[in-house]
């Protein structure tokens, strides 16, 4: 009992010293009594919220001040998250399409923290106007054949994205 008096005692002060300090520091004009009231309000409620806790009693501000609560939906959480996937797709085609390439399609796959690009798959097509080098005949795997066709793209985005190769993938 002895130790919850003194912690009261030493918020009360503290309480005190704050107030003294930012009243110190306020200009005078208009707005410092209001700030007045609100250190006010604060000292107070240091001074006060301990006898309500021996009392028991459980001071509802919401019901008190009218508030009703509210719920957060996670919805605008998540839609800003996929802005910003959309985000870096819409960079990844800006900068491979001046990179004379047209892309039809990207599809960007994030972890869930947001925090790494898992995948990047791409559909991309070279311009017609564009002259093209004679591409070299390559028995095997067709993802193989569009690696080699694509190494300027996939070396962009292993430098500015810090993406792996195996994790980018050409349909």
């Amino acid at each position: 009992m002895i130790l919850k008096i003194r912690a009261w005692c030493e918020g009360i002060i503290i309480a005190i010293i704050i107030s003294i300090i930012i009243e110190m520091l306020l200009p005078e004009g208009k707005n410092k009594k209001y700030v007045k009231v609100v250190i006010g309000i604060y000292v107070m409620f240091v001074v006060v919220n301990p006898i309500l806790e021996i009392l028991n009693y459980d001071i509802k501000f919401e019901e008190f001040f009218g508030f009703e609560e509210i719920s957060v939906s996670t919805s605008l959480d998540s839609n800003m998250k996929d802005v910003y996937v959309v985000g870096i797709q819409e960079s990844i085609k800006q900068e491979i399409e001046e990179m004379g390439y047209i892309v039809k399609s990207i599809n960007v796959n994030v972890d869930s923290n947001y925090e790494n690009i898992e995948k990047i798959e791409l559909s991309v097509e070279e311009e017609e106007n564009k002259i093209r080098e004679i591409e070299p005949i390559i028995i095997g795997n067709k993802e193989n054949k569009l690696n080699l066709k694509y190494t300027n793209i996939i070396a962009y985005l292993v430098e500015n994205y810090s993406i792996s190769e195996d994790k980018i993938f050409f349909k």
